[in-house]
């Protein structure tokens, strides 16, 4: 490790103890630091033609403010939006916008929400530093600071009218670090430019590789690490032959700018080759460590329908834990993982103003709603956020359960969206209970699971649910797979009110289709090519858009029942 890189690590470890330390004193008056929160943001922004219409210049407390200004949707800021995109200013906010977050259209059409200077760095802080204290104290050995390997793109996906860019949130905030990369990850800034998902893995992997000493894997989630190693398994010899020659394979497609910085940068390194050669030829099972060998933690999101990636990361990783470290979404930082492997999260006051609605009143228009020193151990909210980024008790459509609290504040375990739930009658089956119930029935009939979701079939009556899975296939190719019955029997285990619909014929009995393989592999093509970012994606659970049904009733093996 340089002198430059040493200096940079000292001081970020520095920092980062320091808002950590601020983080847990902040928690001890949570509700007295959202106020302050709250009412910075309406006085920065009484001005604006958001502010003024709802008076914020007169409101001085929270009550005043929930009575001035009603509970919101994307809807309500469309024009607003349109207008910033046009290049009007103080319009949300009085900073300017610099640059739209596209949400990842998980449960509807993508939408652009503004980020600002002062809200992209409030995200970036506890992206970086919050999170780095944390893993000081989880995991000590962290300390060291050495660089990681980090699965995310500063890809922008287009301008606005005004010439603002857009992409994912993650993408616009990526920009302004670049400076940072070399002694942050093993990846040079180029790879970080590539469109193409599968080439810039290959590559990713291929700097990676080089340094023995890597800290980490980081993606956004445990989807895209489980890609990176499945990518590993089939590719190696060309890695290793890459290495070996210091070169780039002529397959992987860059531009001749890209492939000859790239190039430079690289050295025959025959030593290491060899390594991991004799390494990759032992075969897969903990492979991580065996070629990386002071690798401490994957940090991504594993927890929900993303525990199905994670199980399966086991293989390679042996014991390797991942921290779920971030809870958060496109409009706001919502929360922090304090333990690894754990998928609950410490609200953070500092983010933004959140609110929460009970879960009985979130089908209302504009229920009451509740702070946070006011909620209760194991019950369910709606989360609603006012940001730094002129969005004001914006309801995020986020369910979270209460797990507990750390000191004053709320530790939030999240469930599902509400776009995100198969409801035909008033059941409201969670994806939780989905993602049980298909788990159950994979360890039940004895496959592998590979990926799935689900549809409300109301064309069949009445109304029934229909589960596309895709597993490694048995001997007969799965023509006689059957999951329907211990599916139906984990429905109705998780939610009660699902079996009541059955009993009283409401509800019909599920089907389960079974998918080519390679069905979901071709589906996350088709998102992309519709518009999500890589960095964002996520495979629905529930989908309703009719030409993804019939592109999965297409690649149908097994047709249920």
């Amino acid at each position: 490790m340089g002198i430059l890189q040493r200096t940079v690590g000292l001081t970020i470890n520095t920092v980062a103890g320091s808002f950590f330390r601020n983080f847990v004193a902040d928690t001890r008056r949570a509700s007295d630091v959202e106020e302050l929160v709250l009412m910075n943001i309406l006085a920065d922004n009484k001005n604006t033609d958001f502010g003024l219409r709802h008076g914020f210049a007169g409101i001085t407390s929270k009550k005043e403010y929930k009575d001035a200004a009603p509970l919101s949707t994307y809807d309500n800021y469309r024009k607003d939006i349109e207008k910033l995109a046009a290049g009007e200013t103080n319009i949300l906010t009085s900073e300017p916008v610099k640059y739209f977050g596209l949400t990842s259209g998980t449960t509807g059409t993508q939408k652009m929400i503004p980020v600002t200077p002062r809200s992209h760095r409030i995200v970036a802080e506890h992206m970086g530093l919050l999170m780095q204290g944390v893993l000081f104290n989880i995991i000590p050995d962290s300390r060291r600071f050495d660089r990681g390997l980090m699965l995310i793109n500063t890809v922008t996906s287009g301008l606005t009218p005004a010439g603002i860019p857009t992409g994912a949130g993650t993408s616009g905030g990526m920009q302004s670090m670049k400076r940072l990369f070399p002694y942050l990850w093993t990846s040079p800034a180029e790879i970080f430019e590539i469109k193409s998902q599968p080439d810039a893995n290959y590559l990713h992997l291929l700097f990676a590789l080089k340094h023995k000493n890597l800290m980490y894997i980081g993606a956004p989630f445990a989807s895209a690490v489980l890609e990176l190693f499945k990518q590993l398994e089939k590719c190696w010899p060309r890695l290793v032959d890459d290495l070996s020659r210091g070169s780039i394979n002529e397959e992987i497609h860059l531009d001749l700018p890209a492939r000859h910085r790239l190039q430079k940068t690289l050295r025959p390194d025959r030593a290491r080759a060899d390594e991991l050669k004799k390494e990759f030829e032992r075969g897969f099972a903990g492979i991580a460590r065996r070629i990386w060998p002071r690798l401490l933690y994957i940090n991504s999101v594993a927890g929900g329908s993303f525990s199905i990636y994670a199980r399966k990361l086991e293989q390679y990783l042996a014991g390797i834990p991942i921290y779920s470290a971030v809870y958060g979404a496109t409009e706001a930082f919502i929360g922090i993982s304090l333990e690894p492997g754990e998928t609950t999260y410490v609200l953070t006051p500092r983010t933004a103003y959140h609110e929460f609605i009970p879960l009985k009143f979130a089908d209302e228009i504009n229920p009451q709603t509740l702070d946070l020193e006011d909620l209760t151990v194991g019950e369910c909210y709606e989360v609603a956020v006012t940001n730094f980024a002129g969005l004001y008790r914006y309801r995020l459509g986020d369910i979270v359960k209460v797990a507990g609290y750390y000191n004053e504040c709320p530790v939030i375990e999240f469930l599902y969206r509400k776009g995100q739930l198969l409801n035909l009658t008033g059941e409201k089956t969670s994806e939780q209970a989905v993602c049980h119930a298909v788990f159950q029935a994979a360890a039940r009939t004895g496959v592998e699971l590979v990926d799935y979701t689900t549809v409300a079939d109301c064309e069949n009556s009445p109304g029934r649910y229909i589960f596309y899975v895709e597993v490694k296939l048995p001997a007969d190719g799965g023509k006689n797979l059957r999951g329907t019955d211990v599916i139906e029997e984990a429905l109705c285990h998780a939610n009660p009110r699902y079996q009541a619909g059955r009993q009283a014929g409401k509800i019909g009995l599920p089907a389960v289709k079974v998918v080519k393989p390679g069905t979901f592999g071709e589906l996350v093509k088709i998102l992309i090519k519709n518009g999500t970012s890589a960095n964002q994606l996520k495979i629905p659970r529930v989908v309703s858009d009719k030409k993804l049904v019939d592109f999965l009733d297409r690649n149908c093996i097994s047709p249920g029942r």
